[in-house]
Protein backbone atom coordinates (compact mmCIF):
# COMPACT_ATOMS: atom_id res chain seq x y z
CA UNK A 1 0.00 0.00 0.00
CA UNK A 2 1.23 3.26 -0.75
CA UNK A 3 2.32 5.29 2.66
CA UNK A 4 0.58 8.56 3.10
CA UNK A 5 0.86 11.46 5.33
CA UNK A 6 -0.68 14.34 5.65
CA UNK A 7 2.07 17.80 5.47
CA UNK A 8 -0.66 20.19 7.64
CA UNK A 9 -1.60 18.82 10.96
CA UNK A 10 -3.76 20.78 13.73
CA UNK A 11 -1.91 21.06 17.07
CA UNK A 12 -4.18 21.21 20.49
CA UNK A 13 -2.54 24.50 21.78
CA UNK A 14 -2.83 24.93 25.75
CA UNK A 15 -2.60 28.48 27.60
CA UNK A 16 0.43 27.39 29.41
CA UNK A 17 0.54 27.84 33.07
CA UNK A 18 3.17 25.74 33.21
CA UNK A 19 6.37 24.94 35.34
CA UNK A 20 9.42 24.96 32.96
CA UNK A 21 11.35 22.09 34.34
CA UNK A 22 14.97 22.26 33.86
CA UNK A 23 15.43 20.21 37.09
CA UNK A 24 12.93 17.48 38.83
CA UNK A 25 10.04 19.33 40.39
CA UNK A 26 9.90 18.99 44.39
CA UNK A 27 6.68 17.05 44.90
CA UNK A 28 4.98 19.68 46.31
CA UNK A 29 4.90 21.14 42.64
CA UNK A 30 2.89 17.93 41.11
CA UNK A 31 -0.43 19.35 41.78
CA UNK A 32 -3.44 18.35 39.58
CA UNK A 33 -3.25 20.25 36.34
CA UNK A 34 -0.07 21.04 36.44
CA UNK A 35 1.94 21.60 32.99
CA UNK A 36 5.57 21.97 32.78
CA UNK A 37 7.67 21.70 29.50
CA UNK A 38 10.74 19.79 29.70
CA UNK A 39 13.85 21.38 27.42
CA UNK A 40 16.25 18.83 25.50
CA UNK A 41 19.53 21.00 24.10
CA UNK A 42 21.50 17.99 24.22
CA UNK A 43 18.71 16.67 20.71
CA UNK A 44 19.04 17.40 17.64
CA UNK A 45 16.09 19.75 15.88
CA UNK A 46 12.84 18.45 15.49
CA UNK A 47 10.87 17.52 12.20
CA UNK A 48 9.01 20.64 12.50
CA UNK A 49 12.15 22.90 13.39
CA UNK A 50 13.90 21.05 10.27
CA UNK A 51 11.03 21.81 8.09
CA UNK A 52 9.45 25.47 9.37
CA UNK A 53 13.44 26.51 9.46
CA UNK A 54 12.37 27.90 12.80
CA UNK A 55 15.22 26.92 15.12
CA UNK A 56 14.34 26.05 18.85
CA UNK A 57 15.31 24.25 21.64
CA UNK A 58 14.08 20.80 21.51
CA UNK A 59 11.05 20.27 24.06
CA UNK A 60 8.43 18.16 25.57
CA UNK A 61 5.14 19.64 26.96
CA UNK A 62 3.73 17.44 29.75
CA UNK A 63 0.29 18.24 31.95
CA UNK A 64 -0.76 15.99 34.78
CA UNK A 65 -4.55 15.03 34.84
CA UNK A 66 -7.30 16.97 37.26
CA UNK A 67 -7.62 13.71 39.38
CA UNK A 68 -4.07 13.37 39.37
CA UNK A 69 -2.83 12.12 43.18
CA UNK A 70 0.95 11.51 44.37
CA UNK A 71 -0.19 8.84 46.72
CA UNK A 72 -1.01 6.74 43.25
CA UNK A 73 0.21 5.62 39.94
CA UNK A 74 -0.78 7.25 37.02
CA UNK A 75 -0.25 5.54 33.38
CA UNK A 76 1.87 8.20 30.98
CA UNK A 77 -0.36 8.82 27.92
CA UNK A 78 2.14 10.38 25.28
CA UNK A 79 0.96 11.39 21.89
CA UNK A 80 2.53 11.88 18.35
CA UNK A 81 1.15 14.13 15.79
CA UNK A 82 1.51 13.99 11.96
CA UNK A 83 2.78 15.92 9.38
CA UNK A 84 5.55 17.34 10.64
CA UNK A 85 4.69 16.92 14.42
CA UNK A 86 4.84 20.47 15.79
CA UNK A 87 6.90 21.83 18.59
CA UNK A 88 5.48 19.46 21.43
CA UNK A 89 3.16 22.79 22.44
CA UNK A 90 0.23 21.85 24.39
CA UNK A 91 -0.43 18.94 26.08
CA UNK A 92 -1.38 16.30 23.48
CA UNK A 93 -4.21 14.67 21.41
CA UNK A 94 -4.35 11.84 24.37
CA UNK A 95 -5.40 14.98 27.23
CA UNK A 96 -8.26 15.68 24.72
CA UNK A 97 -9.39 11.69 24.68
CA UNK A 98 -9.19 10.91 28.01
CA UNK A 99 -11.00 14.54 29.35
CA UNK A 100 -7.91 15.29 31.37
CA UNK A 101 -8.17 12.28 33.42
CA UNK A 102 -6.79 9.29 34.55
CA UNK A 103 -3.28 9.58 32.54
CA UNK A 104 -0.34 12.01 32.60
CA UNK A 105 -0.47 13.22 29.44
CA UNK A 106 3.20 14.09 27.22
CA UNK A 107 3.26 15.83 24.02
CA UNK A 108 6.39 14.90 21.97
CA UNK A 109 7.66 16.04 18.55
CA UNK A 110 8.86 13.92 15.83
CA UNK A 111 12.55 13.36 14.62
CA UNK A 112 13.81 12.49 11.15
CA UNK A 113 17.68 11.66 10.63
CA UNK A 114 17.45 14.32 7.60
CA UNK A 115 14.94 16.06 4.60
CA UNK A 116 15.10 15.12 1.60
CA UNK A 117 12.99 17.11 -0.68
CA UNK A 118 13.46 14.63 -3.53
CA UNK A 119 11.98 12.04 -1.37
CA UNK A 120 7.96 11.13 -1.06
CA UNK A 121 5.85 13.98 0.74
CA UNK A 122 8.58 16.07 -0.45
CA UNK A 123 11.26 14.51 2.56
CA UNK A 124 8.42 14.80 5.46
CA UNK A 125 7.74 11.10 5.62
CA UNK A 126 9.15 9.22 9.05
CA UNK A 127 10.40 5.20 7.86
CA UNK A 128 11.79 2.89 9.62
CA UNK A 129 14.93 2.17 7.75
CA UNK A 130 16.26 5.83 7.60
CA UNK A 131 14.54 7.28 10.81
CA UNK A 132 14.70 4.09 12.91
CA UNK A 133 17.68 5.26 15.01
CA UNK A 134 16.98 8.52 15.05
CA UNK A 135 13.74 8.36 16.57
CA UNK A 136 14.71 5.70 19.29
CA UNK A 137 17.93 8.14 20.53
CA UNK A 138 15.69 11.00 21.00
CA UNK A 139 13.08 9.00 22.80
CA UNK A 140 15.04 7.42 25.02
CA UNK A 141 16.12 10.68 26.43
CA UNK A 142 13.22 12.25 26.44
CA UNK A 143 11.53 9.11 28.34
CA UNK A 144 14.22 9.31 30.71
CA UNK A 145 13.85 12.35 32.12
CA UNK A 146 10.03 12.77 32.54
CA UNK A 147 10.64 9.74 34.21
CA UNK A 148 13.04 12.11 36.05
CA UNK A 149 10.59 14.41 36.91
CA UNK A 150 7.32 12.25 37.51
CA UNK A 151 8.05 9.83 40.20
CA UNK A 152 4.62 7.90 40.00
CA UNK A 153 3.82 6.76 36.70
CA UNK A 154 2.18 3.28 36.18
CA UNK A 155 4.33 1.82 33.82
CA UNK A 156 2.81 -1.63 33.39
CA UNK A 157 -0.72 0.65 31.51
CA UNK A 158 1.93 3.51 29.52
CA UNK A 159 0.26 4.46 26.37
CA UNK A 160 1.54 5.78 23.29
CA UNK A 161 -0.44 6.62 20.02
CA UNK A 162 0.18 8.90 16.77
CA UNK A 163 -1.48 9.93 14.31
CA UNK A 164 -0.37 9.38 10.44
CA UNK A 165 4.12 10.08 10.58
CA UNK A 166 3.50 10.01 14.73
CA UNK A 167 1.99 6.12 13.73
CA UNK A 168 5.55 5.46 11.62
CA UNK A 169 7.52 6.71 14.61
CA UNK A 170 5.75 4.30 16.59
CA UNK A 171 6.38 1.86 14.60
CA UNK A 172 9.78 2.52 13.93
CA UNK A 173 10.40 2.29 17.54
CA UNK A 174 9.01 -0.48 18.25
CA UNK A 175 11.06 -1.73 14.96
CA UNK A 176 14.74 -0.87 16.12
CA UNK A 177 13.98 0.16 20.06
CA UNK A 178 16.40 -1.64 22.54
CA UNK A 179 14.61 -2.98 25.96
CA UNK A 180 14.06 0.38 27.71
CA UNK A 181 12.00 1.55 24.55
CA UNK A 182 10.00 -1.62 24.09
CA UNK A 183 9.13 -1.99 28.24
CA UNK A 184 7.72 1.57 28.41
CA UNK A 185 4.95 1.28 26.84
CA UNK A 186 2.50 -1.60 26.72
CA UNK A 187 -0.67 -0.05 24.15
CA UNK A 188 -0.41 1.18 21.22
CA UNK A 189 -2.59 3.24 19.27
CA UNK A 190 -2.05 3.89 15.57
CA UNK A 191 -4.26 6.27 13.91
CA UNK A 192 -3.82 6.36 9.81
CA UNK A 193 -0.03 5.29 10.43
CA UNK A 194 2.30 2.59 11.30
CA UNK A 195 0.31 -0.37 11.98
CA UNK A 196 0.52 -1.16 7.91
CA UNK A 197 4.02 -0.85 8.20
CA UNK A 198 4.88 -3.43 10.65
CA UNK A 199 7.54 -5.92 9.49
CA UNK A 200 8.77 -7.68 12.88
CA UNK A 201 5.61 -9.09 14.62
CA UNK A 202 7.02 -11.07 17.18
CA UNK A 203 8.28 -7.35 18.96
CA UNK A 204 4.29 -6.45 19.62
CA UNK A 205 3.64 -9.88 21.07
CA UNK A 206 2.14 -8.74 24.74
CA UNK A 207 0.80 -5.20 23.71
CA UNK A 208 -2.44 -4.06 23.15
CA UNK A 209 -2.80 -2.70 20.35
CA UNK A 210 -5.54 0.01 18.86
CA UNK A 211 -5.52 0.37 14.69
CA UNK A 212 -7.37 2.89 13.22
CA UNK A 213 -8.24 4.16 9.70
CA UNK A 214 -10.88 5.69 7.25
CA UNK A 215 -13.33 4.38 5.11
CA UNK A 216 -12.32 7.25 2.42
CA UNK A 217 -16.05 7.36 1.27
CA UNK A 218 -16.76 9.96 -0.79
CA UNK A 219 -12.68 10.64 -1.18
CA UNK A 220 -12.63 11.35 -4.57
CA UNK A 221 -8.83 12.86 -4.62
CA UNK A 222 -6.38 10.58 -5.75
CA UNK A 223 -5.49 9.41 -2.20
CA UNK A 224 -9.22 8.76 -1.79
CA UNK A 225 -9.37 6.51 -4.57
CA UNK A 226 -5.92 5.04 -3.90
CA UNK A 227 -6.86 4.62 -0.25
CA UNK A 228 -10.27 2.23 -1.24
CA UNK A 229 -8.24 0.16 -3.53
CA UNK A 230 -5.08 -0.55 -1.74
CA UNK A 231 -6.85 -0.69 2.68
CA UNK A 232 -8.77 -4.22 1.93
CA UNK A 233 -5.65 -5.74 1.08
CA UNK A 234 -3.41 -4.15 3.62
CA UNK A 235 -5.96 -4.84 6.68
CA UNK A 236 -6.50 -8.56 5.20
CA UNK A 237 -2.86 -8.67 5.37
CA UNK A 238 -2.54 -7.37 9.12
CA UNK A 239 -5.19 -9.45 10.43
CA UNK A 240 -3.43 -12.60 8.80
CA UNK A 241 -0.22 -11.74 10.89
CA UNK A 242 -2.82 -10.82 14.25
CA UNK A 243 -3.82 -14.00 13.92
CA UNK A 244 -0.47 -16.17 13.42
CA UNK A 245 1.79 -13.77 15.68
CA UNK A 246 -1.36 -14.24 18.29
CA UNK A 247 -1.42 -10.85 18.86
CA UNK A 248 -3.86 -8.40 21.20
CA UNK A 249 -5.06 -5.82 18.69
CA UNK A 250 -8.21 -4.04 17.73
CA UNK A 251 -9.21 -2.60 14.02
CA UNK A 252 -11.55 0.83 14.30
CA UNK A 253 -13.13 1.78 10.86
CA UNK A 254 -13.63 5.24 10.60
CA UNK A 255 -16.84 5.65 8.25
CA UNK A 256 -17.03 8.70 5.94
CA UNK A 257 -13.31 9.51 7.02
CA UNK A 258 -10.20 10.26 5.10
CA UNK A 259 -6.76 10.40 6.30
CA UNK A 260 -7.95 11.92 9.66
CA UNK A 261 -9.38 11.69 13.02
CA UNK A 262 -12.25 13.27 13.38
CA UNK A 263 -12.99 14.25 17.28
CA UNK A 264 -16.32 11.84 17.22
CA UNK A 265 -14.10 9.04 17.54
CA UNK A 266 -12.29 10.02 20.84
CA UNK A 267 -15.00 8.12 22.73
CA UNK A 268 -14.05 4.96 21.04
CA UNK A 269 -10.73 5.12 21.41
CA UNK A 270 -10.78 6.57 25.58
CA UNK A 271 -13.43 2.99 25.78
CA UNK A 272 -10.36 1.30 24.60
CA UNK A 273 -7.80 2.97 26.59
CA UNK A 274 -9.61 2.51 29.58
CA UNK A 275 -10.78 -1.28 29.02
CA UNK A 276 -7.05 -1.74 28.67
CA UNK A 277 -5.93 0.36 31.74
CA UNK A 278 -8.11 -1.83 34.06
CA UNK A 279 -6.41 -4.81 33.16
Amino acid sequence: MRTTVTLLTALLLAPLAALHAADAPAPSDLKPGTRMILKFPELPQTLYAMQSGQEAVTQAYLALPENYSPERKFPLFVFLYGGHGGPGAGPGRGHQIMENKDCIFANLPLFKAEIDPTGPFKGLLITTEQDGETICRAYTAMLKKVYATIPNIDTAHNIIGGMSNGGHSIVAMFEQGDAYLMSTFQNLVLIEGGWYSIKTFARYKGKGILYLHGDYAGQNDWLGKKMREDLPKAVKKLEDAIAAHQLNATGLVMKDTGHDMPTKFDADVKAWVLKQLAQ
